[in-house]
């Protein structure tokens, strides 16, 4: 590769097999740093969200996004605001398909209702008793496709510094 030529120009013009290994280590390293800074973008944006709304966050979101959780935001309500790139791409819904519903769009026929009670009754008894702590489940939830999976869900009340809940954070690890 001649250094006065693109990379992209480089892929174009040399056949995948015919590509020395040193251009693979490029490839890897190059999207390694762009999940980076998809991370701090989504980092940067939960932290607009805390300015925003006045939040004092606990826990270290950036950390989770790099264990490879998706992040979902929703309103006390329990309507989505925003969601992690890693979220749209697990369950392949684009950000106008999950914008402004309930996260219950994602439960289907193997959705367990127990859970479900038992999550519902945990997010219920979270602002009465200013709870710090993450809400945990294990749910199976549906892809837009319908192909079900199980996954780890750690949901965060959001309180404002006025001590008033104001949104949930839910973390989620397909299992």
């Amino acid at each position: 590769m001649n250094m006065n030529q693109s990379y992209t120009d480089y892929l174009q013009h040399t056949s995948a097999s015919a590509r020395p290994f040193p251009a693979a280590c490029l490839e890897v390293f190059l999207l390694d740093q762009a999940q980076d800074r998809q991370h701090r973008r989504e980092v940067d944006r939960l932290n607009e969200f805390a300015e925003v709304f006045d939040w004092k966050l606990t826990r270290d979101y950036e950390k989770a996004l790099v264990e490879g959780y998706t992040v979902i935001v929703s309103n006390a309500a329990r309507s989505i605001l925003w969601v992690s790139h890693r979220f749209l791409a697990m369950t392949g819904y684009t950000p106008t398909e999950v914008i402004g519903r309930s996260p219950r769009f994602l439960q289907g026929p193997d959705t367990d209702p127990a859970r479900i009670r038992e999550l519902s009754n945990d997010l219920a008894l979270a602002q009465p008793t200013k709870r710090t702590q993450p809400i945990l489940q294990q749910l199976v939830n549906y892809r837009k496709g319908g192909s079900p999976y199980l996954c780890d869900i750690e949901i965060d009340p959001i309180w404002n510094r006025k001590g008033e809940l104001t949104h949930y954070i839910a973390l989620e690890k397909e299992v």
